[in-house]
C-alpha cells in the first residue's frame, strides 16, 4: 500500500509506461539522471544492468535511453549502451535465468529422490564414521600413531623430542 505521509516520485521525468506494461518496471526511472555528476546513481544503474536476467528487460531499458536521448536532444549514453550491450552478449552466450535454473533456487537432491534410501539421521551418521576413519591416527607431523611398534612401546620421549644434535 502506497504510503500516505511521504511524496512520491514526483520530479519531472520521462514516463515509459508501455515498457513498464510489458516489462513491469520503467527505466526511464533510472535512467532520467545525470549519471555523470550522480556516482552513487550511476553505480546503481550499471548494477541493475548487471543483475538483469532476460534479453527482453535488456532491450526495454536500451529503447528506454534512447527515448530519453531524444527528449534531451543528445546522443545516447555510451557507457549505459555498452554495458546493456555486454549484458544482452552474456545473456545470449549463457542464458536467461530460467534456462540456467529450471528447478528454481535448488536443484533436488538425489539422496531424498526415493523415500526407501537412507534418511538424514543415517547419512550423518555414515559421514561420521567415514571422517573417523580418515583421521584415525593422524598427527601433525605425519606420524601414525594407530599402532605402537616394540620399538616406541619402550623408547623415552627423550629419544623423539631431540633434534640429533649432541647428547647435553
Amino acid at each position: 500500500m502506497p504510503s500516505t505521509s511521504q511524496a512520491g516520485d514526483r520530479r519531472e521525468r520521462l514516463h515509459c509506461e508501455g515498457i513498464r506494461k510489458r516489462i513491469g518496471e520503467d527505466p526511464a526511472r533510472w535512467l532520467d539522471w545525470d549519471l555523470l555528476s550522480h556516482e552513487f546513481r550511476r553505480e546503481m544503474v550499471l548494477t541493475l544492468i548487471d543483475g538483469m536476467d532476460s534479453v527482453e528487460r535488456v532491450r526495454a531499458w536500451r529503447a528506454a535511453e534512447r527515448r530519453l536521448a531524444a527528449r534531451h536532444e543528445r546522443e545516447p549514453r555510451t557507457k549505459v549502451m555498452q554495458r546493456l550491450d555486454q549484458r544482452e552478449e552474456w545473456l545470449d552466450l549463457h542464458g536467461e535465468r530460467p534456462e540456467r535454473l529450471p528447478h528454481g533456487p535448488r536443484r533436488p537432491c538425489d539422496c531424498c529422490a526415493n523415500e526407501d534410501g537412507p534418511t538424514a539421521a543415517e547419512l550423518r551418521e555414515r559421514d561420521e564414521e567415514e571422517r573417523a576413519k580418515v583421521s584415525a591416527g593422524y598427527t601433525p607431523d605425519s606420524v601414525d600413531t594407530s599402532e605402537t611398534s616394540p620399538e616406541t612401546e619402550t623408547a623415552t620421549l627423550g629419544q623423539y623430542a631431540t633434534d640429533g644434535g649432541e647428547p647435553q
